[in-house]
């Protein structure tokens, strides 16, 4: 399981965590971030800008609780800037509220810092190494065990002071007590874990879950308790926690042929260790933390944390303290092995040839030195190392925000000027914003200019923009005559609140409507015609009717009289 993980739903692809990461240890895949365990160092950026909060850190509190429920010996190592982060002024606070959350015993991981000055102290008399980097701050050891493999030889051959103390307390208490460790480093998760540790620790806890621990324990910070306490062997050691604190802490009676100098923050370290690499560095004590402000600024102090200066200052008031009544120390044995072997834990991360790279940056409209912008939204400080990151599949090639946005601008502005209907986009006060090649056509409208920051009313009027800019109601396919501009149009009318935009939709109707009016006007023509038509054939019936009546009757009396005559004839003649 990793250390960090990332929650898949909430990440939203904006690259906050890639341009955060000083190494780049962040891919990209099916539009998730996930982290290259074996490229990162754990420095805890990642999880410090995440606006969606989509990264959270493996906790270890339940199973520091069963250790307790179980009734085992449980151990806790505190790290120094537990009282500045906590704004604890005195020991019996600092150690009373772990005692009531279940701790057997409580010490300061400071036991463990002095144990390894004593060891710098040794390797500067020894005057044996080129420059001495120092090895307490875990995400340093990776940085260079990952990233400058050739600098292992010059990296303090000592463990952290959290594995030194924990030798220690082994060496004191017995080999089967359970040992945890609490501060306010992510990188101590990792680092515990090291196969040349022996499992000396048995978890470690943060600062910020040790919070949410306490007040779901109803406990606080503040309350006085009665235990007894072991005071410090070397309280100059509790000054580990603020840059230069390990120096601070060297013999300052003994003078060294090395140059003592400190340096906190990732990037400003990974830019000595280019300084190393290159040969221009020698003859340094390079006291060296990853978090800005060392440990004091260590990605998991606490949730409503003091600023730097604040917390410098509690550090120094508490280190400076004095405790009375307390049990004498614990006796630095110098037969407690505290050396330790690094090794070379570089990943292959492969540069691809020149013609590759360009095949890259040409996918995404990079054809030319003056289209690479090199500005860093993606995540990588330039063009170049965003198509190597590509090819190594640690990057997606669409995860540049200039290109997409030329795309997508690109596509959307094809669509919106060949579409044939008209579309006007106005603010909540109805001025035009845009207006699209259509929309000019069919109001014969010169360019755009002269038309975009004007209120729609001045060039168009119907009483439809405001009634839905009122409303916040839409009107759907109404048709509506500009009498002004002679153009009929069908149209809709959008309100979209989250914008507080008005969106129209027309589309011109005006030849269908003037030619359905002709044919109207036909139709009509035709319907008078043809009623003309037959109120003629009508009179002509009538006449022929009439002439058709008067012959019938004049037959009718020729006939009769014909019939008579020729009945009275055969009458006489009988």
């Amino acid at each position: 399981m990793s250390t960090i993980q990332f929650k898949e739903a909430n990440c939203k692809n904006c690259y906050k965590c890639i341009r955060s990461c000083p190494v780049k240890a962040i891919e990209f895949k099916n539009d998730q971030a996930q982290i290259i365990e074996e490229a990162c160092v754990l420095c805890g950026k990642c999880l410090q800008v995440c606006p969606q909060n989509a990264k959270s850190v493996k906790n270890d509190v339940d199973k520091v609780r069963n250790f307790i429920n179980n009734k085992q010996k449980v151990y806790a190592s505190v790290a120094p800037a537990f009282a500045p982060a906590f704004n604890i002024d005195n020991e019996k606070n600092k150690f009373g509220i772990l005692k009531k959350l279940g701790f057997t015993h409580v010490e300061e991981t400071a036991i463990g810092a002095s144990r390894v000055s004593k060891e710098y102290e040794d390797l500067l008399t020894q005057k044996e190494m080129t420059n001495i980097i120092t090895t307490a701050c875990p995400t340093v050891v990776s940085l260079v065990e990952k990233y400058y493999p050739e600098l292992i030889n010059q990296l303090a051959p000592v463990v952290s002071p959290m594995i030194a103390h924990a030798k220690i307390m082994k060496e004191t208490y017995g080999t089967r007590i359970k040992i945890v460790f609490i501060g306010p480093c992510i990188s101590k998760k990792e680092e515990f874990k090291d196969n040349q540790n022996d499992d000396l620790i048995d978890a470690v806890i943060t600062f910020e879950e040790l919070e949410k621990w306490v007040e779901v324990e109803g406990l606080s910070f503040k309350d006085d308790y009665e235990i007894d306490i072991n005071s410090m062997y070397n309280n100059k050691s509790r000054f580990y926690p603020a840059p230069g604190g390990i120096i601070k802490s060297l013999n300052p009676n003994k003078r060294y042929d090395y140059k003592l100098v400190k340096f906190d923050g990732l990037d400003r370290c990974i830019e000595i260790l280019d300084g190393v690499k290159k040969g221009n560095i020698k003859n340094y004590f390079l006291e060296m933390n990853s978090c800005v402000g060392s440990c004091l600024g260590g990605p998991c102090m606490n949730l409503n944390c003091a600023s730097f200066l604040e917390l410098k200052d509690r550090l120094d008031n508490y280190a400076k303290a004095t405790t009375e009544n307390s049990k004498p120390g614990l006796e630095l044995d110098s037969r407690i092995n505290v050396k330790k072997n690094f090794r070379d834990k570089s990943w292959d991360y492969k540069v691809p040839p020149e013609t590759t790279i360009r095949e890259i940056l040409n996918k995404i409209g990079k054809f030319s030195k003056e289209k690479e912008l090199n500005c860093g939204a993606c995540g990588y400080s330039n063009c170049r190392e965003k198509a190597i990151a590509v090819y190594n599949k640690k990057a997606d090639i669409n995860m540049c925000l200039p290109y997409m946005r030329e795309s997508a601008e690109s596509i959307s502005n094809l669509i919106i000027n060949s579409t044939p209907n008209a579309i006007f986009a106005l603010n909540e006060d109805l001025t035009i914003k845009e207006i699209n090649f259509s929309a000019r056509k069919m109001f014969s409208f010169e360019g755009p200019e002269i038309i975009i920051g004007k209120k729609i009313f001045e060039v168009i009027n119907c009483p439809d923009f405001e009634l839905v800019r009122e409303s916040g109601e839409g009107i759907y396919n109404k048709k509506y005559h500009y009498i002004e501009n002679d153009v009929i149009a069908e149209q809709s009318i959008l309100y979209i609140k989250d914008q507080q935009m008005i969106f129209v939709f027309m589309k011109d109707i005006t030849e269908d409507e003037k030619k359905q009016q002709q044919m109207y006007a036909v139709r009509s023509e035709t319907v008078e015609i043809a009623q003309k038509v037959i109120d003629k054939q009508m009179r002509v019936a009538q006449q022929i009717a009439s002439l058709l009546g008067e012959t019938t009757a004049e037959t009718k009396v020729a006939l009769t009289k014909l019939k008579k005559s020729i009945q009275s004839e055969i009458g006489e003649g009988k």
